[in-house]
């Protein structure tokens, strides 16, 4: 899958790191050029040097065939910008990191998709749903709901006492 990833801060070098190990076909795309070569010289992926609200950096970056172009500066509004510049240039899906959760409501989907923008991440909220989870379920590592809940995935961490020859052990799976 070919991606494009608009920001190389703390969200766009995380997620570089991890899609590149997934072997997907990776573009980096950002003004800072020392973060950009380390990025180039430790992982399995492409860098490019420019502003992802420019079009010819965009064009040059490949978002005409861009599987999926992630937008995660910390800007909003070029994040916003960039996703919708993207999909006009012919890029199939497009995420922008976003600053407010208003632009999250049901209600705004449609509108957002109409522009563009196909997905929507306010990582502050992922994080504290994180935590509220980890509080009401302390026992699970994940748990991941499908179909409005009718489908649970959940992995747990799991110990029982054995006996062996006398001998008491406590076996952990995973």
């Amino acid at each position: 899958m070919k991606i494009i990833i608009a920001g190389a801060g703390e969200v766009g070098r995380h997620l570089a790191k991890m899609l590149s190990r997934e072997q997907h076909n990776i573009m980096v795309l950002d003004t800072n050029e020392e973060v950009l070569a380390n990025l180039n010289a430790n992982y399995e992926l492409t860098t490019l040097v420019g502003s992802p609200v420019a079009i010819d950096k965009l064009k040059e970056a490949g978002a005409k065939s861009a599987d999926l172009f992630i937008a995660v500066t910390p800007d909003e509004s070029r994040n916003m910008t960039a996703c919708i510049l993207a999909t006009k240039l012919g890029a199939k899906k497009t995420v922008a990191r976003i600053d407010n959760p208003e632009y999250l409501e049901p209600a705004n989907k449609a509108f957002f998709e109409q522009l563009g923008i196909h997905s929507l991440i306010y990582p502050e909220m992922l994080a504290a749903e994180e935590i509220v989870n980890s509080l009401k379920r302390p026992w699970t590592r994940q748990w991941h709901e499908f179909c409005g809940g009718k489908l649970i995935l959940v992995s747990v961490k799991s110990a029982f006492l054995s006996s062996d020859s006398g001998k008491t052990a406590i076996r952990t799976f995973q």
